[in-house]
């Protein structure tokens, strides 16, 4: 295959998907990629991001285009830069490279692109955990974003399989920062499960619900353990919540399952305030802040 240079391969990328020519895709891709490595490799990290910004958008017009393979190509190339990007410290590129991903899950399941979808939800859990004790705070909630974007929108579109994989992905994020004490991270990730919940029950996916109570179950256990009463008290909250959908859409499944996770701490008295609904508002606002930089 030959190799374009910069210039030619964001052209041909681009046109290639107008005309929906796949094989002209990939050779696009290809040599997008092997360029962003080489950037990479030679310490170039502004260059290799301009470059990882091409690969986005062309295949953001392949997902509108319902290219899928180009998509799915595409997402696996990025996953690919991430990795040498984070072998290379380049965290600027890393991000730039997961939230590629993460947008392009989105936009997948948008246009009912199943296994793209799926493919980006997976990329992205491997990214996380190729370091998941060194996220910041700010990287921690905008992985959780991502995830619920693609669970909301892959809900929004009728593929439970894909919200599944996000509340999954969503969850492990959810469980890793209640284990290591963060407790405003900790919070986030059930809001945005809550999300995702409220989303499903509406489109009746009953075992996706049921998923994410247990998520949510399994955080708050690790949230009582680890004495964070303010996460333990958005984990009933928001138990509570999905069982009351659950149970207006007749979801007999999760109903129960939530019902049963709920049950779990009918024992651990936390004691809601102004203060604390305060908090949980500056969560949810500081969840803005990062959803306006992706």
């Amino acid at each position: 295959m030959i190799t374009l240079n910069e210039a030619e391969a964001v052209e041909v990328s681009l046109s290639a998907v107008d005309e929906g020519d796949e094989s002209r895709a990939f050779q696009a891709l290809d040599s997008l990629t092997g360029i962003a490595a080489d950037f990479l490799s030679e310490n170039e990290e502004a260059d290799a991001e301009r470059v990882i910004l091409s690969i986005e958008s062309g295949a953001q017009a392949a997902a509108e285009r319902e290219m899928e393979l180009v998509t799915i190509n595409s997402i696996l190339s990025l996953g690919k830069l991430a990795r040498k990007a984070a072998d290379k410290g380049f965290e600027s590129a890393l991000g730039r490279a997961f939230i590629a991903i993460g947008k392009l899950g989105k936009t997948a399941a948008a246009h009912s692109l199943e296994a793209g979808s799926k493919v980006a939800a997976t990329t992205l859990m491997e990214i996380w955990n190729f370091f998941p004790e060194k996220w910041d705070q700010e990287k921690v909630i905008a992985f959780s974003l991502l995830f619920k974007e693609i669970g909301i929108s892959a809900a929004i579109n009728g593929m439970e399989d894909v919200v599944l994989s996000a509340v999954t992905g969503l969850g492990e994020i959810g469980k890793k920062v209640a284990a290591k004490s963060l407790e405003l991270e900790t919070i986030s990730s059930m809001l945005l499960l809550e999300e995702i919940g409220k989303i499903a029950a509406e489109n009746y996916f009953d075992e996706a619900l049921s998923s994410t109570a247990l998520s949510i179950e399994e955080i708050g256990k690790l949230s009582v353990k680890k004495e964070l009463n303010d996460a333990v008290l958005q984990c009933q909250w928001t138990l509570e919540t999905l069982r009351v959908q659950a149970e207006e859409k007749a979801l007999n499944n999760s109903s129960i399952v939530a019902e049963v996770s709920l049950d779990n701490f009918k024992d651990i008295s936390c004691t809601d305030s102004e203060e604390k609904m305060e908090k949980f508002q500056e969560i949810k606002v500081l969840q803005k802040k990062i959803q306006s930089t992706l």
